[in-house]
């Protein structure tokens, strides 16, 4: 396996709509469906990496394999998670509780994971890891000790690595009051975080 690593470009904008919505369960698509006329959820959301100063592609690691996109981590200020008032303008009440379940659970001052996902057939060859080593590095660039994150309580696999590199569970979340996550079977998630300072990497 040889991988390099990359920061995102403006041209990998949709693949990365595409692996933020696959890892989320779909929730792109939830949230943004019929936003905007004529476009669809995931093209959407490629302009918004394409033009937001935080929700940008500019805050993605890639990880390839050859021209082949295998893995990535999104990760920016935990600040960038609060649901603003213009945000709330333009979404219905079902779709400002799904946000609220996350953004009214956050660590203030960190540098959140929104998304972490590795291909299939590149798992348990330490890519995630890898990908963590680079939100990591982030994080103390950008003047802050902690990465925090939410990972479903089903994701065994998932809490596992995050446990192993250093994360610790601080809040679990149920979730079983809203359609999305009980269509899904997904009951509850956990509201983790890790203190990089003291990382080697």
């Amino acid at each position: 396996m040889t991988i390099q690593f990359k920061t995102g470009h403006l041209q990998d904008c949709d693949q990365i709509a595409n692996w933020i919505n696959s890892v989320g369960h779909g929730h792109i698509e939830y949230l943004l469906d019929s936003l905007v006329p004529d476009r669809f959820a995931l093209k959407y959301l490629a302009l918004v990496l394409a033009e937001d100063l935080n929700y940008s592609y500019k805050n993605v690691d890639i990880a390839k394999d050859g021209n082949n996109m295998v893995g990535l981590v999104f990760s920016y200020h935990s600040d960038s998670n609060q649901l603003t008032s213009e945000i709330q303008s333009v979404l219905s009440e079902d779709r400002i509780q799904w946000m609220k379940y996350f953004s009214d659970n956050q660590i203030d001052n960190s540098w959140y994971i929104n998304t972490l996902g590795v291909a299939t057939e590149f798992r348990r060859q330490g890519l995630a890891r890898l990908l963590l080593d680079h939100a990591s590095k982030r994080a103390l660039q950008n003047g802050t000790q902690c990465l925090s994150l939410h990972v479903y309580e089903n994701n065994i696999e998932a809490i596992k690595l995050y446990e192993s590199y250093g994360f610790s569970k601080e809040k679990k979340i149920d979730l079983t009051a809203h359609s999305f996550f009980i269509a899904r079977n997904l009951s509850a998630n956990y509201l983790m975080k890790c203190d990089v300072s003291r990382l080697q990497i």
